[in-house]
């Protein structure tokens, strides 16, 4: 391409970009507002990686960050946050998704990445220590830092699979097809999912229980959220089809040194991995425990109640344990 195409493609790029940054706002006001959550949002300047990303305040008391899933971006927990009172919940968007910066994750060191970014949101925040909550991909980067960082760890909770980070952990079909070369390249032409599709997307994976009761709203910002998302997760390599790689999963040694309280709630019909694996995960942590309960990937969307509940009465029983 000659230098003026390239630039007029870069700006397309960008004007697509600005669109679904303001469809994702746009609807993500909704969601909140659906859900009666007053909330703060604004930008975090971050030192490593050097980069912008987003974060959303909810509520008062102890520290809280809660990091999403892939693709997605802090509005997909909304239904959850009525279900933790009484703490300051940080939601921030990962690298590369909602309204961070884009990140391109290609040649980076994963493990290395992950422990540098949760690092630099506490800096960012101002924490010297909070509780972690995580969510698939984002659950992967909280446990991650609690085991190498675990004098800033209060305890991590963690809402379904934690992504690909442990053993035997299979990648649903959706995901893989977009890593795939063609993948990316239909990726880059079609256009951004529609509130419906994003539904029955998510349904793939959650099941059909855990996207009935949420407004279309939600959907309609999720589906910006893939959008923008797009570029940065199909430069992570995280997987041959439908195989993680293995060196990007936590050993057993790994999880017996990781020293903060773990607690793992599941679904018994994650279609990422089964509970039998948070079963042998929770023996090997020293502090950790794992609730099942019936629902698929997106359990905090069928069972907001129940696993609100759990998470506050887990972290508030770590923040009561002596130092």
């Amino acid at each position: 391409m000659t230098a003026p195409d390239t630039e007029n493609g870069m700006e397309r790029t960008e004007h697509r970009r600005a669109r679904q940054r303001q469809r994702l706002q746009a609807a993500e006001a909704g969601v909140f507002a659906h859900y009666g959550i007053a909330a703060v949002s604004g930008p975090l300047v971050l030192a490593d990686p050097p980069m912008r990303t987003r974060v959303v305040r909810v509520g008062h008391g102890p520290a809280t960050v809660l990091l999403h899933g892939a693709t997605l971006a802090s509005a997909a927990w909304a239904p959850l946050l009525p279900h933790l009172q009484g703490r300051t919940l940080y939601l921030v968007d990962l690298p590369g998704c909602g309204l961070a910066d884009p990140f391109d994750y290609e040649g980076v060191d994963l493990s290395a990445h992950q422990t540098a970014f949760v690092g630099s949101v506490l800096d960012a925040l101002g924490l010297q220590e909070a509780a972690l909550v995580g969510a698939s991909m984002g659950g992967w980067f909280a446990l991650r830092f609690a085991i190498e960082r675990p004098e800033r760890v209060v305890a991590v909770a963690l809402i379904t699979a934690p992504a690909i980070a442990l053993p035997g952990a299979v990648v649903p079909v959706p995901m893989a097809v977009t890593s795939t070369r063609l993948g990316r390249r239909l990726s880059a032409v079609t256009p951004p999912p529609s509130a419906r599709m994003t539904r029955r997307l998510l349904a793939t994976i959650g099941g059909d229980g855990s996207v009935a009761e949420v407004p279309d709203a939600m959907f309609d910002a999720l589906g910006a959220a893939m959008a923008l998302g797009t570029d940065s997760s199909t430069s992570l390599d995280l997987f041959r089809w439908r195989t993680p790689h293995p060196h990007l999963q936590f050993g057993d040694s790994e999880l017996s040194g990781c020293r903060p309280p773990v607690l793992f709630v599941w679904g018994e019909d994650d279609k990422v991995q089964s509970p039998d694996a948070g079963q042998r995960a929770a023996g090997l942590l020293p502090k950790g425990r794992i609730e099942v309960l019936p629902g698929g990937h997106g359990l905090w969307f069928d069972q907001p109640h129940r696993c609100g509940q759990l998470l506050t009465e887990f972290l508030r029983e770590a923040e009561q344990q002596p130092a």
